[in-house]
């Protein structure tokens, strides 16, 4: 796809999901292991890129000297810039614009990270390429997504797309390592944990067509106990549980 009308797609799709986006509770799960493995603190200057609604750069902005958060898309930087007011953050701006290439000077920062947004990229590679550029050496890049063994990703994908059309593909854990083994990192560093959002929380932060909601519903009810989805569905009563495997990437700059 070209890349002018996939980010039109993105852009299309998380106008709608802004608003509801920081609601979820389950988007502000393991923000202190990112804080601990990261080491922020008030020496440092932060770059979060594919920001969304803020929520990882407020995190880190209580701990860091400057966050800069960069999107593509404007309505998601508008609750970024609420969510910060509501935590009284004065050391955070909020840059519209694309991750690739990245507006920004080499060696700029000491960590730059991004949240899931890696299976949003049509060339992932070339993102990565640019968080490393635009880091320091001595600085930390951080990647943090879901990552599903080769034989989920069909399945996964096709579910995943029903829910969001920006979706381009999940890596899988060899991808991330590949990535992280550039010969500009060192020090790799992983860590895992598993996401849960219940069934109707997740139909509520999404806009589905009626056509394509049915699907997603029946793929995750006849997903139950059985994991070819990667997100190993659970049924409590009428209560669908969805567990999706979320891997962190780490490494220093050399």
């Amino acid at each position: 796809m070209e890349k002018q009308k996939h980010n039109e797609i993105i852009k299309a799709q998380f106008s709608k999901q802004a608003k509801g986006y920081t609601a979820v509770k389950a988007h502000a799960e393991a923000l202190d292991t990112l804080i601990e493995m990261s080491r922020v603190s008030e020496k440092d200057n932060v770059l979060d890129i594919a920001c969304g609604s803020g929520i990882v750069s407020c995190a880190f902005a209580k701990y860091a000297r400057h966050v800069t958060g960069i999107d593509i898309t404007e309505e998601m930087l508008e609750q970024a810039r609420k969510l910060q007011a509501q935590n009284d953050l004065t050391n955070i701006n909020w840059v519209l614009g694309d991750v690739d290439p990245l507006k920004f000077s080499s060696n700029q920062f000491s960590i730059v990270l991004s949240r899931f947004s890696f299976h949003h990229f049509l060339e992932y590679e070339k993102v990565f390429k640019e968080m490393i550029r635009v880091c320091n050496p001595g600085g930390i890049v951080m990647v943090v997504d879901v990552a599903l063994p080769e034989e989920n990703r069909k399945a996964y994908d096709k579910m995943e797309l029903l829910r969001d059309p920006s979706h381009t593909g999940v890596l899988t854990s060899e991808i991330f390592e590949k990535l992280f083994r550039h010969t500009l990192l060192t020090n790799n560093r992983t860590s895992y944990y598993e996401m849960n959002i219940d069934l109707e929380t997740q139909l509520n932060a999404s806009f589905m067509t009626d056509e394509n909601r049915a699907k997603f519903l029946t793929l995750i009810s006849q997903d139950v106990n059985k994991n070819n989805l990667g997100v190993n569905v659970t049924q409590i009563k009428n209560s669908y549980q969805l567990y999706y495997p979320v891997h962190i990437y780490m490494a220093t700059k050399r």
